[in-house]
């Protein structure tokens, strides 16, 4: 029987056997695309595992900028060797004397720090209006950044109440602290006594003695 070229195409298909020859030649070049679940576990790291060495070489970069930085403290060992500076540093004052009529008497002010600059000072006689830069009572004194005020409580033969600085220019005070002054006004007992409050804008102990009195508390003054 004559074969036909078409007849002969449907013969070799039919002796193909593409089972065997995907099998054979075909799936090994296809698995090549993928990885075994053993083989992907050898090969790659698994997202814990990649966190676990992030955090490694992070915690190995953390410890050698810390020896780089050796000299400098840390935002929480810093917190928890150092107190903060005050916002408000406040105190107490009391003047007396018992010499004659028109004798000085005086006192002194610390604030215990140095102050960027010197404060606007305000001596508040009893019962006189509270003054702009101050606020609160003689009990709870306190001020506005950059002000002094000084809350007077108990005047007792004395006139004349003012405050100085260091330097002993009247009406000013000094950076780190002021003077008071009063006149006795009979040869009596003279008292003349309250609290004060100062609010700086920032503070540093370069050249500050250390004196009672930052709320209630010893001054950090070096």
């Amino acid at each position: 029987m004559a074969v036909t070229p078409a007849g002969a195409e449907v013969s070799n298909a039919v002796a193909t056997n593409w089972k065997k020859i995907w099998k054979k030649n075909l799936k090994p070049l296809a698995d090549k695309r993928y990885y075994t679940k053993a083989q992907s576990d050898t090969k790659y790291a698994s997202k814990a595992e990649s966190a676990a060495s992030a955090a490694a070489a992070q915690s190995g970069a953390n410890s050698a900028t810390d020896t780089k930085l050796n000299d400098y403290y840390k935002k929480a060992d810093a917190d928890a060797k150092y107190a903060p500076y005050p916002k408000l540093i406040k105190g107490t004052y009391f003047m007396t004397t018992t010499g004659a009529a028109g004798a000085q008497v005086g006192a002194d002010i610390s604030f215990g720090y140095t102050l960027p600059a010197a404060p606007i000072a305000h001596y508040i006689p009893s019962g006189a209006p509270v003054p702009v830069g101050c606020a609160g009572t003689v009990e709870a004194p306190d001020a506005t950044v950059g002000h002094l005020c000084v809350f007077e409580q108990l005047d007792n033969n004395a006139s004349g109440q003012s405050i100085y600085n260091a330097s002993g220019a009247g009406g000013v005070a000094s950076r780190h602290g002021a003077l008071l002054n009063a006149v006795a006004t009979a040869a009596a007992p003279v008292f003349v006594y309250g609290s004060w409050a100062v609010r700086p804008a920032s503070v540093s102990t370069t050249g500050a003695r250390t004196s009672p009195g930052v709320d209630g508390t010893p001054s950090l003054g070096r």
